[in-house]
């Protein structure tokens, strides 16, 4: 991670230092000291132009259509974005390992997605086994498009999406039969907790092994280049759908130990988890909330009232379409924007709307990126004087 200094004549060591800095929590000099990473094209399919139509099927097409964003992107966008390849596939990939049957991606804005449960029953639960990344669902399709971009790039490499052992406890049994299992079977939810946990840890350690990377820092976590000390991330959509007291029982240990494995960890997750704050920090080894608000500005500002300064926020929502309204709001919820980076994405159709919704727009990518930039080190500056007086 440390040797990757340069790309096709793109400064990354200075990008690198600076994400580093904002990882130990160092304080700003200036607004450019804050972090801003953000995504053009984006490497999934919704609200994008169509990908090429081989675009999954075909490993090169992936890799060049990723090698070219990047290109284009570090000549156009004064960011502070890491280029690296993600083996894209959807959100069900350990899913699909377990059984889970995967729709394939047809067209525009579309991505592979689960399409049924493999778990009828809680019996069913003693059943499983952990899957085999070489033989089982899309876990062999990934590694052939890792193994092809570490051969044929020169684009560090990155892991597929890591969605997390609750979001895919709820794509194996459904929702309604997970949370009731969990007052009525909850024995079995932590049996298939561990199962899921225990096959989360065996896939990232497999795709490290073909990447070549360490297991306690990354090249891209959810967009984002990580530093030794935050080796994963989960993807925990789902933990805005569960109340603190079961999230602290089933799902805080199974990442504590995904977290330990790997030197540290991100957890993610888009809307208001403003009640999971403190269970959050219960996780052992977190060291990064990747939240994206979803204009809950209220929502956000709890949530960072409780976490910041002990952890790393990563701000990650979609681009909005009123940008300047949109920052201005988001920064009054924070008070000192040490530790804190944005790392958004902008999509090629669809943009943020300030009720959380999304529009269909029109739009040239590069000239929103570089209006978030400009936008947010607006608003870093204000907060910096305020902290001056």
């Amino acid at each position: 991670m440390s040797a990757f200094k340069e790309w096709r004549g793109f400064n990354i060591a200075k990008r690198c230092e600076k994400i580093k800095r904002a990882y130990n929590l160092e304080e700003l000099r200036t607004p450019d000291d804050f972090p801003i990473v953000i995504n053009t094209p984006c490497y999934f399919g919704f609200g994008n132009n169509p990908m090429p139509p081989d675009y999954w099927t075909n490993p090169a097409s992936m890799v060049d259509y990723q090698e070219k964003g990047f290109e284009k992107h570090l000549a156009n966008v004064n960011d502070d974005t890491i280029p690296y390849f993600m083996p894209w596939f959807g959100t069900g990939v350990i899913a699909s390992a377990f059984g889970c049957k995967i729709k394939e991606a047809s067209g525009f804005g579309d991505d592979p997605a689960v399409v049924s449960t493999c778990i009828e029953n809680v019996k069913d639960i003693a059943n499983l086994k952990i899957p085999d990344p070489y033989k089982d669902g899309l876990m062999p399709v990934v590694l052939k498009f890792i193994d092809y971009a570490v051969q044929h790039s020169d684009l560090p490499v990155g892991l597929t999406d890591m969605n997390s052992p609750l979001c895919t406890a709820a794509q194996v049994c459904g929702y309604d039969k997970l949370f009731i299992w969990m007052f009525e079977e909850p024995e079995a939810v932590h049996e298939l907790m561990n199962i899921i946990t225990e096959t989360f840890i065996k896939w990232v350690k497999t795709q490290k092994e073909h990447i070549g990377e360490p297991l306690d820092s990354s090249n891209g976590l959810q967009g984002v280049w990580s530093p030794k000390g935050v080796g994963v991330w989960v993807s925990d959509d789902d933990l805005v759908s569960i109340g603190p007291e079961l999230y602290e029982e089933f799902v805080v240990p199974y990442y504590s130990m995904i977290f330990e494995t790997f030197g540290g960890g991100s957890v993610h997750f888009c809307g208001n988890g403003a009640h999971q704050a403190s269970n959050l920090l219960k996780i052992r080894n977190i060291k990064v909330v990747n939240n994206s608000p979803m204009a809950n500005f209220e929502a956000f500002g709890k949530l960072v009232n409780v976490i910041a300064q002990k952890v790393v926020i990563q701000i990650q929502d979609a681009a909005p379409i009123d940008v300047e309204n949109y920052y201005s709001k988001l920064f009054e919820k924070i008070d000192d924007p040490r530790g804190i980076m944005l790392a958004t994405f902008v999509e090629d159709t669809i943009g943020l709307t300030m009720d959380g919704g999304t529009a269909t727009v029109k739009w040239d990518p590069i000239e929103t990126a570089n209006r978030i930039v400009n936008s947010v080190r607006r608003c870093v500056q204000y907060k910096l004087n305020k902290l001056t007086r």
